[in-house]
């Protein structure tokens, strides 16, 4: 089996939520991975015993983090040396992948932001575009996690479907509001399809 660790601390956020929309998308059957939730990636190290012990069992490890940017200490090369570094010294195999595209300082977010079904739901994006530019200093604009979560809530769906929003359950396999066919997860699709073995 193979266990993809994900930089999240629970399994109600969205970040799980639509790695587990991903997989299923994509055909990944669900019994040949799990998905393991580290707490942020200064808990890496607290994570590397459940990776040792797959390995020992014989599976394969998977690591989809972000690489953030330099302004908050990342940026994709630094985050991927460090994180290289804690497995090598604790002499534990992984592929890494970060988020956005593997290849670009981002975020889980940021590859979201490329996803939402933008044309369709132009008005309410450009309404809420307004809204930033209009927001007068000492307010804060929300960050790309905010602007994601305004753009699903503003979405009309059921009320059973509203209600679970705050536990990440913000609809990725609802082509209205999320295009999971978008050439921008192409990095990620090839990583998966690579790294996790299907029966």
């Amino acid at each position: 089996m193979t266990h993809i660790f994900i930089e999240t601390g629970k399994r109600t956020t969205s970040e799980y939520v639509f790695c587990k929309a991903i997989l299923t998308h994509w055909g990944i059957p669900p019994e040949s991975y799990s998905i393991q939730t580290v707490g942020g990636k200064d808990n890496l190290p607290n994570a590397l015993p459940l990776f040792r012990d797959n390995t020992l069992q014989g599976g394969k490890n998977i690591i989809l983090f972000d690489a953030d940017t330099e302004s908050n200490g990342g940026g994709y090369t630094a985050r991927l040396n460090e994180i290289r570094q804690i497995l090598d010294e604790a002499d534990i195999e992984s592929e890494i992948f970060l988020f956005p595209n593997n290849s670009d300082d981002g975020d889980f977010e940021t590859m979201l932001e490329q996803l939402v079904q933008a044309e369709r739901h132009a008005p309410m994006l450009g309404c809420y575009r307004d809204y930033e530019l209009c927001l007068p200093s000492p307010y804060l604009k929300p960050n790309r996690k905010g602007r994601l979560h305004t753009y699903i809530s503003s979405m009309p769906m059921p009320p059973k479907q509203r209600k679970v929003l705050g536990q990440g359950e913000w609809q990725f396999e609802n082509t209205e509001y999320w295009n999971l066919d978008d050439a921008y997860l192409n990095p990620l699709k090839e990583f998966v399809g690579k790294h996790i073995a299907t029966p």
